[in-house]
């Protein structure tokens, strides 16, 4: 069996995440993530992942392939991914573990039915991957705040009201 693909894994992080490429490869945390999810889940179970999630593209896709620039159907997409690997209990609690790994840059354990079923290994307990990982958490982006305690804002910043984009508003007033 090969090792899991970079680029592949790349591919199921953006639209994991909803979040660009290269928003994910300037937090310097892509292939220190696959490296932990290897660990934790095994090559196996991650290239069934990404097996799935090629799959879900080619149904989302149609007639046009899979391949990773290729224009999707998003509902179509949607479907294809909780079908395939959202609703599968092997692959659906490894996919929302890698979304929680982008956002917290935290692994956190596999639920204990899937460990009873699938395996455990030491790699897969809760844990911070890396010191960097809480830093880059793709969480602080999408509130657009800063990591406390980390990437201080400036001298003062305290004494401005939090910005808040107005497509989080929803219709309210500022």
């Amino acid at each position: 069996m090969t090792a899991p693909s970079f680029e592949e894994f790349l591919v199921l992080s953006v639209d994991l995440t909803a979040f660009e490429e290269t928003d994910l490869l300037g937090t310097g945390m892509a292939h220190t993530y696959l490296a932990k999810v290897r660990a934790a889940c095994g090559d196996e179970v991650v290239a069934a992942l990404l097996d799935a999630h090629r799959a879900a593209r080619a149904d989302a896709a149609g007639d046009a392939g899979s391949h990773a620039r290729t224009p999707l159907d998003r509902d179509r997409f949607d479907r294809a991914l909780r079908h395939r690997i959202f609703s599968d209990d092997r692959l659906g609690p490894v996919a929302r573990n890698v979304i929680k790994l982008w956002y917290a840059g935290m692994w956190y354990a596999l639920p204990p039915e899937w460990t009873d079923r699938y395996g455990a290994r030491t790699s897969a307990e809760t844990s911070t991957v890396t010191a960097a990982s809480y830093q880059e958490g793709l969480l602080w982006r999408a509130i657009g705040a800063n990591p406390p305690g980390a990437k201080a804002p400036g001298y003062g910043s305290w004494a401005q009201p939090p910005r808040i984009a107005d497509r989080y508003l929803k219709g309210a007033t500022r």
